[in-house]
This record gives structure tokens, sequence and C-alpha cells, in this order.
């Protein structure tokens, strides 16, 4: 019995959600559907794939060697179907972007605005996430391009593309009581709260290395933010918080949010286009990188 692309589909998305149920919801089918598709695949390969109970379903051991070939299986045909749609409609298609701050005023979202203006017939898929997750998605071909920042230390497995710098600073509100010191040590810094993003995130454990080589206790976060929002801004400037926050958020903050001069914790992140490695470029990805590295729409 041979098996279709989209009976590799089902057996992914089973494999993600570890349950029929919840894999048929998310693929808009019915379950019969989905127990049918991995039916025909397990026959095709000769071997079970997937253990079921009630709880739900895992891999069996064939399964585990045999997933990561169905998602490079995966990822092929979805690169085949979306190159042949840009050789039927030049500018139209549908371009997967993945960011990790959606702030109307990033160059990726003017660019994007820009593209939707010139291209009627293009439709755009936008992924919010953080830097690691966004760089797995585009590598397994879930996502076109991400732009992320790269911090001293950080590390991608995709191809990436150099869009800028941006100097990140330790920032607080304009009147923060640190701010009539002569000179803010790291022993400063940890007396008070933070916003900062979680414990897996590139820059807080720069942060939580420079505090450590120090030997002073790393800073207290009672706010999680992956980046600096308008509302973590907002709660920035109105409490006696702290935060790590890049030049650019700083610019729309004048006045009520200022640097504090802590040459230990100020240093630049790198602005980075990723791609996955080896992946053919379609025209639309091509122009999204074209009009980011112009700088301006």
């Amino acid at each position: 019995m041979s098996y279709s692309f989209n009976d590799i589909a089902y057996f992914l998305e089973v494999v993600r959600q570890g349950h029929l149920g919840r894999a048929a919801e998310s693929m808009g089918v019915t379950q019969p559907t989905i127990s049918k598709g991995l039916r025909r695949l397990e026959e095709a390969v000769g071997v079970p794939l997937l253990e079921r109970s009630s709880h739900g379903t895992r891999l069996t051991g064939n399964g585990e060697l045999f997933v990561e070939s169905a998602r490079r299986f995966h990822a092929q045909h979805v690169e085949m179907a979306r190159t042949a749609t840009e050789i039927r409609a030049h500018h139209q298609g549908l371009l997967r972007i993945g960011l990790t701050n959606s702030a109307g005023d990033t160059d990726a979202v003017r660019v994007l605005a820009e593209m939707v203006r010139r291209r009627p017939g293009l439709r755009i898929r936008l992924s919010i996430g953080k830097s690691d997750a966004l760089n797995a998605q585009v590598e397994q071909g879930a996502l076109d391009m991400a732009v992320v920042p790269s911090y001293p230390g950080s590390s991608f497995s995709c191809t990436h593309t150099r869009l800028g710098e941006d100097a990140v600073q330790v920032a607080a509100r304009a009147r923060h009581p640190l701010f009539r010191r002569a000179a803010v040590t790291l022993a400063d810094l940890a007396a008070y709260d933070w916003i900062m993003a979680s414990r897996e995130s590139a820059a807080r454990r720069l942060v939580a290395g420079i505090f450590e080589r120090a030997a002073v206790s790393p800073p207290q976060v009672v706010l999680e933010a992956e980046y600096m929002s308008g509302t973590a801004m907002g709660l920035l400037a109105g409490t006696d918080l702290l935060a790590l926050v890049p030049g650019s958020v700083l610019r729309g903050w004048t006045g009520q949010v200022a640097v504090l001069p802590v040459p230990q914790l100020a240093f630049q992140r790198t602005l980075v286009l990723l791609a996955q490695p080896r992946a053919a470029w379609s025209p639309l990805m091509t122009t999204f990188q074209d009009l980011l590295l112009a700088g301006r729409p």
C-alpha cells in the first residue's frame, strides 16, 4: 500500500501533538482520517511507528529512526510546492516570516508593509517567538526566514545575514534613585528587581555570566518578557524596575526612560536574517532580504 504526502503530514502532527484527536483538530480533519493515514504509512514502511494508548501516542524505536527522514521529506515537499507557486506567479505567493518582536516600528515590519503595498497577491504568515525556536522552524522548513537578535556568544544552525547592530544597555525610569549615585555597580543593580527575558534566552544567560564572574548575586527577575514591548517599557517607566533595553527601543521613550552608565552591561546585539541552509530562495525571500539590507523600503 502506498502513502501520500498528507499521510506524512498527519504522522508529523501526531508526533508533535502526542495525541490523535488533537492532531486531527489541528489539521482540520476527522480522527478516522488521521488513523487511516497512519495505517497506510505504517503498512508502507512495514513496521509500527507509533505506540497508541488511552493517554495518547509516542514514537516506537523504529518511529524515532523514521521521524527525521519524514521531517526532511515534508520540508522538501513544502519547498517544492512553494517554488512552483512562485514560478506561476512571480510576485504572488506566501512568505512565512518569524520575528522576535512584533513592534510596528521595526525595519522588518516596515519592509513587509511595503511589500504588501507593492504586491497585492502576496500573503504573509507571521510567527512571533524566541530566537532559538525560530531558528529551528526555519531549519525544519516551517518558516522561510526569520529576523532575530544575536548576542555575544550566540550561535545559529541556519545561514544568517547580518542586518545591523543595536546597542543594549541597562535602563530605568528617568528619576530612578540610582541616577543619584556617582557610580553604579553591579551590586547596586542587584538590589533592584528586573524585567528580563526567560532563563533560556541568550541575553539573560549573558547577563547572568557577567554577574557570576563578578561574584555578585544575579538580578531578581519579577517580570519575564521576551522583548521590550510597549507594555514592558510602560512598567519600566512607572516603577523602580531595571531592564536591558536596545537603543532602537529607547529612542521612543526619551524623557521617561534613561540609560544607567554601567560599562559591564553595555554591549552590542546584531540583528540577523536566518534562512534554511542550502534551500532555494524564492523571489519573495530575495526581495525581503534586499529591502532589509537597503535600510529602507
